[in-house]
């Protein structure tokens, strides 16, 4: 027997915008907030390119939003280094590709402090937990968050859903009433089988995230308008 679906794709995001108003919001970070992605994805082709070794897009597809053990682990594998020297490779290659300034995602901030006006928010990344408050702390938003979970949180990183579920547990709300955010297939997936309601904002060419809804920025006009109806927290 097929198990259920736990978030079928009738949701109350196929209307938009959505007579719904979620209990929690949950944003993931890199390449959603701000763009770290596509730095960490320049790396990591320009590390190949180094090596002579060739990544299939199916590959690449599957490497975006996954923890840097994963990503590491993997392109190591493809190129036959160790781990070990390989981490160490590309965490000196992101380095010296990062700007002293973060670039922030177009309507990152106005979007998460418009959402917390209103409901609680959490943000859930893959990241360890020292580079997640670092991120955090770039974007501006600290003030602002309910709760926010790591890799370091959870026994299972995306694309499991145990991220999601424990933000809902953090942020007191049933992931079935809250919101998810996400920019790749991974983060997506964990979200969606966690049972939260998800809005895809893709930021990398290729991605294709299973989502209730997809748009192209956090600025969308009609998401901005659909935000500012919710009725604000006590």
């Amino acid at each position: 027997m097929r198990a259920q679906d736990p978030n079928p794709l009738i949701s109350p995001l196929s209307t938009w915008p959505p007579q719904w108003t979620p209990r929690a919001v949950v944003f993931d970070c890199d390449g959603l907030l701000i763009d770290t992605e596509a730095e960490w994805v320049l790396t990591q082709k320009d590390y190949i390119a180094r090596r002579g070794a060739v990544v299939t897009d199916e590959q690449w597809r599957g490497l975006a939003g996954r923890t840097i053990e994963t990503v590491v682990r993997s392109l190591a594998e493809i190129t036959g280094q160790d781990p070990y020297a390989a981490g160490d490779e590309l965490k000196q290659m992101h380095i010296e590709r990062q700007s002293a300034a973060p670039v922030l995602m177009p309507g990152a901030v106005d979007t998460v402090r418009a959402v917390a006006a209103k409901v609680p928010v959490a943000i859930a990344s893959n990241s360890p937990r020292d580079l997640l408050d670092a991120a955090i702390a770039q974007i501006g938003v600290a003030d602002v968050l309910t709760a926010s979970v790591s890799e370091n949180d959870v026994a299972h990183p995306k694309p499991a859903p145990d991220i999601y579920v424990e933000a809902a547990r953090r942020l007191g709300v049933d992931p079935a009433r809250a919101l998810a955010f996400e920019d790749s297939e991974t983060g997506a997936r964990a979200a969606y089988d966690a049972g939260l309601q998800v809005i895809a904002v893709p930021s990398l060419p290729g991605q294709s995230p299973r989502a209730h809804r997809t748009i192209t920025t956090l600025e969308d006009p009609v998401l901005q308008a659909w935000i500012a109806t919710w009725e604000a927290r006590a």
